[in-house]
């Protein structure tokens, strides 16, 4: 089984009965089109894209005078995986780079910059850790455990430091021995506290005024069982700090992996990748025919 089966298997079951419990029926009618609406947005779709996405495939049934469910069924899948393509990654990190990884406690910030990191050096790419997240000794001495087991340095931090200096220190290393990326974590925020916001906009600003050849990326991650909190999450991060990409972690220990359709758009960042087990190699690039399939 793939690691988008797998990883998704939770949300493909309660997004597929959702759906097929609607469709179960012999007949379409406006009913249906209603529930359907209802089942996306108990998938953790927004009532406005739910709408969206049903009309759309309602209007197209219509041109086409489809009156089956299972055709009905392939055209919904049809308009998520549109929306979904609407803006994606380019699936290229310019090296040098330092990339940013911000996002909330819990989220899993730590462990996906230890698979991040894992992939870099299996396409032979010298990797740099940083940890600035000073706030918490636990989540400095969680990233030196990932250090030494995947036997990368680390500029580490001590308790109270200011963490843009840290991210200000991994930059000069960088630049001095030739990294070809600094992997940075950060304090986790609440997307709510000000003053927290503020201070990871201060990392930022230090990161892009000290990068120099080095490419600045920022990048999101969000818990898949945050529900839709994750796309208020993305909303929030995205006034603080310039958001390249978005990785959604914890897919497979979450039903609400539908969240990931309320985030895709045009005037959102794209999704990068998806975590998708708890070893290091569970990590894939996000694919929208892919998620879809797996899916639905």
């Amino acid at each position: 089984m793939s690691n988008y089966e797998d990883g998704l298997n939770k949300t493909k079951q309660s997004f597929m009965s959702k759906i097929k419990n609607v469709l179960s029926g012999k007949y379409i009618d406006d009913d249906t089109y209603e529930e359907l609406i209802e089942a996306l947005i108990l998938s953790d779709i927004p009532f406005s894209i739910s709408e969206e996405i049903i009309e759309s495939a309602k209007e197209n049934a219509s041109k086409k005078d489809i009156r089956d469910t299972d055709r009905l069924y392939q055209l919904i899948k049809d308009e998520i995986k549109e929306r979904l393509s609407s803006n994606l990654w380019d699936k290229e990190i310019k090296t040098p780079a330092i990339i940013l990884f911000v996002g909330v406690n819990g989220a899993g910030k730590t462990t996906t910059i230890a698979k991040i990191a894992n992939k870099l050096i299996k396409e032979e790419k010298n990797v740099l850790l940083a940890a600035a997240d000073t706030f918490r000794a636990a989540a400095c001495e969680q990233l030196s455990v990932w250090a030494d087991k995947l036997n990368v340095p680390i500029i580490k931090s001590t308790q109270g430091q200011d963490p843009a200096s840290v991210v200000y220190d991994a930059l000069s290393s960088g630049k001095a021995k030739g990294y070809d990326v600094i992997l940075a974590d950060s304090a986790g925020r609440l997307q709510s506290k000000k003053n927290l916001m503020d201070e990871l906009n201060k990392i930022y600003r230090v990161a892009k005024k000290e990068c120099g050849d080095y490419n600045l990326y920022t990048v999101l991650v969000l818990d898949a069982g945050a529900g839709q909190n994750s796309a208020i999450q993305a909303e929030s991060f995205s006034k603080s700090v310039e958001v390249n990409g978005i990785i959604m972690t914890k897919l497979d220990s979450s039903a609400k992996g539908g969240v990931i359709v309320s985030l895709a758009g045009e005037d959102n960042p794209p999704i990068w990748y998806l975590g998708l087990g708890e070893t290091l190699d569970d990590i894939d690039e996000f694919e929208p025919e892919k998620f879809v399939d797996a899916i639905l």
